[in-house]
């Protein structure tokens, strides 16, 4: 199967001269509340002089913060918004539009006490006649009443879709509000927040494009008109390369559509990142008496897509591998309420990554940064808002108002950003089974997800279908949960392999043949990654990756594991050709409400950018050198993890050069090859005190600068743990130089991250009794076979930590431990040596080492041999 289309786009309208339509930002003179549940502030009369004066774009809530718990700046108070402005009449003979570029959740907007409209859904722009409300001069009043409220039965949203989501639904005018005047005939407005101008590409070789555009329209006026249309296509330079004139006589009251064909000789493609070429339509409307009265202009792109099932994406016939992030729309402190230069830095930090396509989760985002897609060549990957379950909680089939919204807001998405030539595919919906594999709610997804194709499908044939999906049977599994996959022209599969699953890191290498089975599964449909990765906490780090269980909904979340769950999907995918497209979760760390985790608070830590776009996390370095072939890249990672635990060490680095050399504190280390963007230096040896790292490459050199402060041959473990901790003084640093075994918290943190608040489910908290480190007795390694330490020859002393975590009787965990030198425990019970359950116990062990490496072997004799902490000092 093989999905071709031919394309061209067109996008966002730019100001008119003051003869035609006029425009004016409404960005000051508001006033806000919170709260009110009446609607008094409709009235002109009404007194808002105690309320907050504020700007649009505007949003009273702030979620998302560094830290264990909420701080003090922080709102996520959800439910009604009110705005209020004054607001001047345009001149006489004008018509009035209101444009609200969105508005969350739902918006009721009032003139003068008039109601004018009401919009439901978050994400999309929506005009409002105010013509018959206006009043001459600058008294009239505005009133804007938003409500983001949760979609429980009997509030405004309960059919608004998402209804849920692994984000927070900021509320409040959040983008731009605007005024425009326009003559009686116009190029219409009220088209779903459409330009009333649409291309397309009929045919295009290299001679030439047939373009047809479409344009809609309206006479407002109580009298027939007759109008003049001139479509014209410019250049990039502004030379006009075709054109058409026609009269088109308007009934009184109506919206007429015009579509005319043109062509382009010698057509310059939009050719992505290496030539986003821009042609422009202009569409310009002139009365009876030749007089300009309207017109919109719009880019054009001319280029065509395919995607095979076997061979991928091509862009203009060429093959291109589709790599790319996932991006929200939010930041820290300002959540929605994003200015240019908010989605201007998106853009740069997204194409310094070296991505060449950005997936827009989950909804209809801002209109500049699709405008920036255009002109940087970014490929777009555009989204319904559509999110894990496809009707009401407790509820099977999809009420007709929420398919009616769901319709809507796909008709919205499609024709706001139909003629944007970065948008390759529209997606209807993310994991919209979610919930129902989690026995949260029954459901009958198909009927609305058939529709949505369908609606889609006749709103832009051009372009293909696609839907992301998470929760349908795997490989080898046998159930009755609904199979959606197949109803879109295309499919993305949202997986997280060793991160959401037995929690070791270790799963991640199942990714190639986890993705080979579903492209088996369903022979001729593309297929492409929607979702990947891991989280990554700036101020959490560890020594070893495979020391311990991944906390994936909890903390901690060292930054090192993001790091390699990176480094190792991307190389197991980067090679199936098949696979049209993978978009890493996510960009940006983003608000929401659901999570605890890592080291901050309602925030989603799968970021490679941090929430503020401050910090660039390691993994953003992993792609910038496995994506960018035009500059050479050279990063040094872990250089948060300043303090360091053990003095032997792996220094990695990332790089697209195929070696690197390392020096530490001007002692050269030695070259090592990078493979797959990896350099690694094994067992680096780090001084006391300070040590700064110099890694060189090419041209191009970093640094970092660690502490070692420890003993100068001592050691301390934290076994089973990814992060290390401080303990009376003493610094011990998380499971490493182990071999065998599975670490595991003692205390397993269970919490179903879209349950209801109170639902979540945590065991009885556990705690070892006779210590006064229990830090030391929190993780534990079971299965254990060996400790290899890497140490300085001479005598030590080998203190070895134990619990019986499980067991309620002696004689159940049984095993011998002998160290290097000879010393030999046989028939060590943690059960019996801390005389019961949860009990802690030490045994200590000399040791003599000839080798540089300590040895510490476990040998089972019943149940598996287990250690929670490891001491090795020199005596």
């Amino acid at each position: 199967m093989r999905w071709i289309a031919t394309i061209s786009v067109l996008a966002l309208a730019a100001a008119m001269p003051a003869e035609a339509r006029e425009t004016q930002a409404l960005a000051d003179g508001w006033s806000f509340d919170f709260g009110i549940a009446d609607e008094s502030p409709v009235q002109p009369g009404f007194d808002d002089k105690g309320w907050a004066k504020v700007a649009v774009p505007h949003t009273w809530n702030r979620l998302g913060n560094p830290g264990m718990a909420r701080d003090a700046t922080i709102d996520a108070d959800r439910g009604m918004g009110w705005y209020r402005r004054p607001l001047c009449a345009p001149a006489a003979g004008k018509r009035s539009f209101l444009e609200f570029d969105a508005a969350s959740i739902v918006a009721d907007v009032w003139l003068n006490g008039v109601k004018l409209g009401r919009h439901e859904g978050a994400f999309s722009r929506f005009r409002l006649d105010a013509t018959a409300a206006m009043r001459p001069g600058c008294d009239n009043v505005l009133a804007v009443r938003t409500d983001n409220s949760k979609p429980d039965p009997g509030s405004a949203t309960w059919h608004v879709v998402p209804l849920s989501g692994d984000f927070m639904m900021f509320g409040g005018l959040y983008r731009p509000v605007t005024q425009i005047a326009v003559d009686p005939v116009h190029i219409d407005l009220m088209d779903h927040g459409g330009p009333g101008v649409y291309g397309h590409v009929a045919a295009l070789d290299a001679a030439g494009a047939e373009v047809v555009v479409r344009t809609r329209l309206a006479n407002d006026g109580a009298k027939a008109a007759e109008a003049r249309l001139r479509v014209t296509i410019l250049d990039a330079d502004g030379k006009a390369v075709a054109r058409s004139d026609r009269k088109m006589p308007l009934a009184a009251d109506t919206v007429a559509s015009d579509e005319t064909r043109l062509r382009v000789a010698d057509p310059h493609r939009w050719d992505g990142l290496a030539d986003p070429y821009l042609y422009r339509i202009l569409a310009e409307v002139r009365d009876a008496k030749g007089r300009l009265i309207d017109r919109v202009e719009q880019p054009l792109g001319i280029r065509t897509i395919a995607i095979d099932a076997e061979k991928g994406f091509f862009l203009n016939g060429k093959p291109l591998k589709l790599h790319g992030v996932s991006r929200h729309q939010d930041r820290y402190a300002k959540g929605w309420a994003l200015d240019q230069a908010d989605h201007e830095e998106d853009m740069k930090l997204i194409r310094d990554l070296g991505a060449n396509t950005v997936r827009l989760s989950h909804y209809n985002q801002a209109t500049p940064f699709y405008d920036l897609a255009d002109s940087t060549g970014m490929i777009l990957w555009a989204e319904l808002g559509l999110v894990n379950q496809t009707a009401p909680k407790g509820v099977k089939d999809t009420p007709p108002e929420m398919l009616a919204n769901a319709q809507m807001q796909l008709t919205e998405l499609i024709r706001q950003n139909y003629n944007h030539p970065s948008v390759a595919m529209w997606s209807i919906g993310n994991e919209v089974t979610n919930w129902s594999w989690k026995g949260l709610t029954p459901s009958n997804p198909r009927p609305l997800m058939e529709a949505l194709n369908a609606l889609a499908k006749r709103e832009d044939p051009t372009r293909p279908t696609t839907m992301a999906t998470c929760c349908e049977p795997l490989p080898g599994e046998d159930d009755d949960r609904p199979i959606l996959t197949g109803i879109a022209d295309t499919v993305g599969f949202n997986r997280y392999i060793g991160w959401y699953g037995k929690g070791y890191v270790d799963e991640v290498e199942d990714l190639a043949a986890h993705l080979t089975e579903l492209h088996r599964k369903f022979p001729g449909l593309p297929v492409s990654l929607g979702e990947y990765g891991g989280g990554g906490a700036l101020s959490q780090h560890t020594d070893n990756v495979h020391g311990g269980k991944v906390m994936n909904v909890s903390r901690p979340q060292p930054e090192e594991i993001e790091s390699y769950i990176h480094e190792r999907s991307w190389a197991q995918i980067k090679g199936l050709e098949w696979l049209y497209g993978a978009w890493v979760w996510q960009m940006f760390d983003a608000a929401s409400e659901v999570r605890e985790e890592g080291d901050t608070t309602d925030v989603n830590t799968k970021g490679l950018v941090s929430f503020d776009r401050k910090v660039k996390k390691d993994a953003y370095y992993f792609y910038q050198a496995a994506w960018r072939t035009d500059v050479p890249v050279l990063h040094l990672t872990g250089k948060r993890y300043t303090d360091r635990a053990y003095r032997s060490i792996d220094v990695r680095a990332y790089s697209n050069q195929p070696r690197a050399r390392l020096s530490v504190n001007g002692r050269d280390i030695g070259w090592t090859n990078c493979i797959d963007a990896v350099c690694v230096w094994k067992s680096v040896r780090l001084d006391a005190g300070a040590n700064n790292l110099v890694a060189e490459a090419g041209s191009v050199r970093d640094s970092a600068e660690w502490r070692y402060d420890g003993g100068a041959n001592d050691v301390h473990i934290r076994s089973g743990t990814l992060t290390g901790t401080v303990v009376g003084g003493v610094r011990y640093g998380s499971d490493n130089y182990f071999e065998g075994g599975k670490g595991a918290p003692l205390n397993r943190f269970r919490r179903e991250i879209y349950a209801a608040p109170g639902s979540e489910k945590q065991d009885p908290v556990l705690q070892v009794t006779g210590t006064d480190a229990p830090a030391l007795y929190e993780n534990y390694r079971s299965g254990i076979a060996a400790y290899r330490v890497p140490v300085a020859n001479g005598s030590y002393r080998v203190t070895l930590h134990l619990f019986e975590p499980a067991e309620d009787t002696a004689g159940k965990r049984v095993f011998d431990v002998a160290v290097s030198g000879g010393a030999t425990r046989r028939g060590v019970d943690p059960f019996a040596l801390g005389k019961g359950k949860l009990k802690a116990a030490t045994i200590v062990l000399p040791a003599s080492v000839s080798d540089g490496m300590l040895t510490i072997d476990f040998a089972k004799r019943v149940g598996e041999p287990i250690v929670s902490a490891v001491d090795i000092v020199a005596d």
